[in-house]
């Protein structure tokens, strides 16, 4: 849904810097009246090079030609370039694992059912007791309640995200290697107790057993 909603936007956006474009173009016409098609051609947006139109990248074609953080990458790749590793679910399929160079952030996607899952892992420096939201989810939990992974504290929240559609999410620190976790997951069936075992099955302590 949230892919769909950034899609509509964009392609909202552009249809609005078109209608403006077109406007001007129109303006320019009417007012020059008998300006040549050359001097149209660069109202309109395109140039002449060596006696060919060569078009330039408008702000439209610029902002969705933004370049994409995250590189899709084997689990291999990622165990390589992160240091870190992610636990599979025998349930899950779909598997694909990413990479955000910036922020150092490892992420694992994958499905149980009809259950989306997104798992993540980033270096912190954090103190015992605290969190950070790597998630990228941001919401007013119907219900919250603090869990414990191996020796690792964390949270675990439900929230409503649409008629039908929940939202549950799961954060935990590993204060050894000073990594930061977070489970995700949209589902029709919200289940605390599930998510905290598919958390579980997601978390491998990197120094020893915790």
């Amino acid at each position: 849904m949230k892919k769909r909603m950034t899609v509509l936007c964009l392609l909202m956006t552009a249809a609005v810097l078109c209608a403006g474009a077109a406007a001007l173009a129109e303006s320019a016409e009417n007012t020059a009246g008998t300006e040549s098609v050359e001097s149209l051609e660069s109202v309109a947006g395109t140039e002449s090079v060596n006696g060919e139109a060569a078009e330039f990248e408008t702000e439209t074609e610029g902002f969705l030609g933004l370049a994409n953080p995250w590189k899709d990458m084997t689990k291999e790749e990622l165990e390589e370039v992160s240091g870190v590793v992610f636990g599979v679910p025998e349930e899950a399929e779909n598997v694909i694992y990413r990479w955000m160079e910036s922020d150092k952030l490892a992420e694992m996607q994958f499905t149980i059912g009809k259950d989306e899952y997104c798992a993540r892992i980033q270096p912190a420096a954090l103190e015992k007791g605290e969190l950070l939201n790597i998630s990228g989810i941001y919401y007013y939990w119907d219900h919250e309640e603090k869990i414990t992974l191996g020796s690792c504290e964390g949270t675990l929240g439900i929230g409503q995200a649409g008629s039908e559609d929940w939202i549950e999410l799961c954060m935990w620190y590993d204060i050894v290697p000073g990594l930061m976790y977070s489970l995700s997951d949209y589902t029709t069936e919200p289940n605390a107790a599930s998510l905290a075992e598919v958390a579980k099955a997601v978390y491998v302590p990197m120094q020893g057993d915790n």
